[in-house]
């Protein structure tokens, strides 16, 4: 018997599993001879990109007798890559001249970007920029461990606008993000979460001074600024895709501020490579004013779509805790 361990569940040989959670290998098999035997396993397990991320080798397991079942556990690691771990593994008989009576080579397991079961969602927040972007993209997880009184005080607006200042301080814009917890841990709480942006590259500033990949850096840092106590970051892997900017939020109601209009009329011309409004004359309009201006780029753009999704992009939506809020100054 081959199989993988993903937390108290034991799954068969090319399970699909979740990423960020940690699994581990184990072998058994029955003693089919007369005598008493002396057994030992061995394997290498490798990641989707051929990196060896456990190995195991052990002869101290003794069987008792015929008949009798016989296991072997390995150390945990991190599934923390999309795409298909292999595992090389052997069992083993006489001590002496080591024997393999069963082998595999092939498929452990295929990680998927699919969200843990335990997990719930306490945040979904989507930026303006979803809303006229198109192009390539990096989607960013990230799963932590913290104290376990951080949910009770998680900061939703404090932590979307902390994420977009520091992202745009690297010249990067975020379009999406969900944020998800598991408390069933008894002495901490594991966080993880999910962050679509444009590329921010290899060398942000940021990067650099911390020595870490750019968007976990940042995570790092606006989890700090919210008082979020991490004690360990579990998993972490960002992967490339393309993004079509989402359809209209007829539906959803928020409200918006002139900051975050200012904002997003500085997004579009940069996107639509128009010439820039000098920040002053965009202060010195009203918010009646910024949103005709935000409409007239629309018309001129994309006159084929409805523009009045671009009209209330000024709000961030957040779904998922019952509420929504907007990064910048209300309307009153």
């Amino acid at each position: 018997m081959l199989g993988i361990q993903v937390g108290s569940e034991v799954l068969g040989i090319g399970a699909g599993v979740p990423i960020g959670v940690s699994a581990a290998v184990l072998i058994g098999g029955t003693n089919d001879m007369t005598t008493d035997q002396k057994m030992g396993a061995r394997w290498e397990v490798r990641d989707p990109d051929g990196v060896v991320v456990d190995t195991y080798f052990d002869w101290e397991m003794f069987w008792t007798g015929p008949g009798l079942e016989q296991g072997f556990v390995g150390n945990h690691f991190i599934l923390d890559k999309v795409g298909t771990y292999t595992v090389k593994a052997d069992l083993l008989m006489n001590l002496d001249d080591p024997v393999a009576v069963d082998s595999y080579d092939g498929d452990l397991c295929t990680v998927t970007a699919e969200v843990p079961p335990e997990y719930e969602l306490i945040q979904h927040i989507i930026y303006p920029y979803a809303y006229i972007y198109d192009g390539d993209v990096e989607v960013s997880t990230a799963t932590f461990k913290t104290d376990p009184f951080t949910p009770s005080a998680w900061m939703g607006e404090n932590f979307a606008s902390k994420l977009e200042d520091e992202v745009r301080k690297e010249g990067g814009r975020v379009i999406e993000v969900r944020v998800y917890i598991d408390t069933t841990p008894l002495l901490w709480t594991n966080f993880r979460i999910e962050v679509m942006g444009t590329s921010l590259g290899a060398t942000a500033g940021v990067a650099t001074a911390v020595g870490i990949v750019p968007w976990l850096a940042i995570l790092l840092i606006c989890l700090a600024i919210i008082a979020v106590i991490v004690v360990a970051t579990l998993a972490f892997t960002t992967v490339m895709d393309s993004l079509r900017h989402k359809p209209g939020l007829e539906d959803v109601k928020p409200g918006w501020g002139k900051d975050t209009l200012i904002k997003t009329i500085q997004d579009s011309e940069e996107h639509w490579e128009r010439p820039l409004t000098p920040i002053e004359t965009l202060e010195g309009m009203s918010e009646a004013e910024l949103r005709e201006y935000l409409d007239a780029i629309a018309e001129e753009e994309v006159p084929s779509i409805s523009w009045w999704p671009l009209a209330i992009v000024g709000g961030v939506v957040v779904l998922g805790v019952g509420s929504a809020f907007v990064l910048g100054a209300r309307r009153k």
